[in-house]
């Protein structure tokens, strides 16, 4: 279970980094501005401003495969608070 968070934890990250590049990329000069955002705030932003019909993919489709990958939990946590607790070791 371990393994599965870390892992977890990581795909979350590289969506995240990802994201919020695409989001400055369509915003020139806001640098930094979303690293405060949820990855599905940031999702829902980046298809708000970037459309859905076929330049990006399909919202519905791409919000549920992150929520199936990286969990609701961490979809909706704001960045700073996404690290997960530490896994209790049973002796």
């Amino acid at each position: 279970m371990i393994i599965e968070n870390a892992v977890r934890q990581n795909i979350y990250e590289q969506i995240l980094k990802i994201t919020n590049r695409r989001l400055e990329q369509a915003i020139p000069s806001s640098e930094g501005a979303y690293s405060h955002l949820s990855l599905g705030r940031a999702m829902n932003l980046l298809f708000f401003l970037r459309g859905e019909w076929g330049s990006i993919g399909d919202f519905m489709t791409t919000h549920q495969a992150l929520r199936a990958l990286v969990g609701d939990d961490l979809m909706w946590a704001e960045p700073q608070k996404s690290v997960p607790a530490p896994a209790e070791l049973v002796q």
